[in-house]
């Protein structure tokens, strides 16, 4: 019998194991997306003061950043949706 308790504590120590329990949302934004948007919005300051219209190439990359921040926003109010962030 005791030979039997051992082998069964030993498999118990030596095998992996996994949580019944699925992970806890996630608490805060993810430091990247923070990263991605504090750039985005100094790549729209950058081009506010880049000088000239660029044939107009330029507001438009504005706004085209400008809908990338709207991208991420959505993407935190799905997540928030979602339960995967809080």
């Amino acid at each position: 019998m005791r030979i039997a308790a051992a082998l069964l504590l030993a498999t118990m120590i030596l095998a992996p194991t996994t949580s019944m329990f699925p992970e806890p949302p996630q608490r805060d934004v993810p430091r990247e997306m923070e990263e991605a948007r504090h750039k985005l919005e100094g790549a729209i300051t950058d081009l506010q003061h880049a000088g000239s219209e660029w044939g107009g190439h330029r507001m438009s990359a504005i706004h085209h950043i400008e809908a990338a921040i709207r991208e991420l926003n959505e993407s935190e109010r799905w997540a928030r949706e979602h339960h995967e962030m809080r």
